[in-house]
C-alpha cells in the first residue's frame, strides 16, 4: 500500500515540475524537442484546451477528414464554377472525382500538420490561446525539419479516428504511399490554375 501511495506521489511531483518548468497555467507534458533545442508540449488532458484552440483544432480535424485543406477546397469549388460556367463537363467531373478520391484517403499530409500546429504547444507559446502567427511558424517549421515532420504527422494522425483502425508499421506504409497520391493531387491542381 505504501508503495502505491510512493508511486502516486512521484506522479504527482513529475507533473507540478511539469508545469513549474513550462510555466504553464494547463497542465503541459514534454513530448518533443526539435532540432532547435526548443520543448514541444501537448496538453495533459484533453479537457483542459482552451476554447479558441479547441476550435481551431476541431476545424483542422473537419479538414483532415476530408483530407483536403480549407485553401484547396475553395480552390477546387472556384475551378469547379468556372467549368461549369463555360460548358467544360469532363473538367468539371474530373475535380469532382477529385474529391471523391480525397474522401478515400485515410490521412493526407498538409491537414495532418495543420491539425499538430493546434494541439501541439512550442516552448514560448502562450498555451491559452491560440495565435495564427504561431499556428503558420509551427507548420514551417515541422515542414521544412524531417525529424518533426515524421513525429508531429505521427502523433496528429493518432487524434483521428482512422487511427485506431490500424498498426504503426501500416501508418507509416500508408504515409509513404499516400506520398506519391499527394504530389500527383498537387499536379492537377497546378494544372487546374491556368
Amino acid at each position: 500500500m505504501k508503495w502505491f501511495k510512493r508511486k502516486q506521489q512521484q506522479t504527482e511531483s513529475i507533473k507540478v515540475e511539469s508545469v513549474i518548468k513550462t510555466g504553464s497555467k494547463i497542465p503541459l507534458t514534454p513530448i518533443f524537442q526539435d532540432a532547435l533545442g526548443r520543448n514541444w508540449y501537448q496538453f495533459e488532458n484533453a479537457v483542459t484546451i482552451p476554447a479558441k484552440r479547441a476550435i481551431a483544432a476541431e476545424v483542422a480535424t473537419k479538414m483532415q477528414e476530408m483530407n483536403i485543406t480549407k485553401e484547396n477546397l475553395i480552390q477546387l469549388i472556384a475551378n469547379m464554377k468556372e467549368h461549369a460556367n463555360n460548358g467544360k463537363i469532363v473538367e468539371l467531373f474530373s475535380i469532382l472525382n477529385e474529391i471523391e478520391f480525397r474522401l478515400h484517403f485515410i490521412a493526407e499530409e498538409e491537414t495532418l500538420i495543420n491539425l499538430a500546429a493546434c494541439y501541439f504547444v512550442i516552448e514560448g507559446e502562450d498555451e491559452t490561446d491560440f495565435s495564427e502567427v504561431e499556428k503558420v511558424k509551427k507548420i514551417n517549421y515541422i515542414k521544412e525539419n524531417k525529424e518533426a515532420f515524421n513525429f508531429f504527422v505521427q502523433r496528429a494522425f493518432e487524434f483521428t479516428t482512422n487511427y485506431s483502425q490500424m498498426s504503426e508499421i501500416d501508418i507509416q506504409e500508408y504515409l509513404l504511399q499516400n506520398a506519391l497520391n499527394a504530389e500527383r493531387i498537387k499536379k492537377h491542381l497546378l494544372t487546374l490554375r491556368y
